[in-house]
């Protein structure tokens, strides 16, 4: 099996696909957006956490489109007399429509393929409840990945969505900001690995 990776897709076929896939319908772009805007204070107060108790550094804000940015030191050591690796950055903006601008894709793409969500996130709460938490507000537009050689072939499976023990622990938090309506739908989803997964034949064996 390879080594799972988070994958960022400003797809909107892709986000479609899972849509249709968790049964959720894909709303506007303006819902999306009302919805993602009900999740900020969610989010930031996630982001005082890592502050606080997780030792990252708030950035001053230079753009006025960016809804918060933290850094924090590379956790993993270099190795003797050479220094550690660079500072991870978190960003995340103020407005969802940001994800799909074709000019700040590549930098959503630095965000998301960067360390902190392929390793961070594995050992630092509030990191991964941020990805949880726009896995539910976007579905799809980070998704985590990995390849499995089987003697029938090699399958991709993609995971869209978060576990259900994380939707049931933040039940409140996710009603205030989808309706109780949603959220059962999106509970309902996540308890079954039909809707959250996604699996793909990549190469098949005769």
């Amino acid at each position: 099996m390879s080594k799972p990776e988070v994958v960022f897709s400003s797809l909107v076929a892709n986000m479609d696909d899972w849509a249709n896939r968790t049964h959720i319908p894909l709303t506007t772009a303006d819902a999306l957006g009302t919805t993602y805007a009900r999740a900020h204070r969610w989010l930031q107060a996630l982001k005082l956490q890592l502050v606080r108790d997780y030792h990252w550094e708030e950035m001053p804000p230079q753009d006025p489109r960016i809804l918060f940015s933290v850094q924090v030191s590379s956790m993993w050591r270099a190795s003797v007399n050479l220094p550690p690796g660079p500072s991870a950055k978190l960003q995340l903006p103020v407005h969802a429509a940001s994800f799909f601008s074709p000019e700040r894709r590549v930098q959503w793409q630095m965000v998301f393929h960067s360390d902190i969500f392929a390793n961070v996130r594995k050992v630092c709460p509030p990191v991964n409840d941020i990805f949880n938490l726009i896995q539910c507000l976007l579905t799809g537009l980070v998704t985590i990945e990995y390849d499995e050689e089987l003697p029938q072939g090699t399958y991709k499976t993609t995971r869209g969505l978060p576990p259900a023990s994380w939707v049931t622990m933040n039940e409140a938090a996710l009603v205030d900001i989808f309706g109780q309506a949603r959220f059962k739908a999106l509970r309902k989803a996540c308890s079954d690995p039909a809707t959250s997964f996604k699996l793909e034949i990549i190469h098949q064996r005769r």
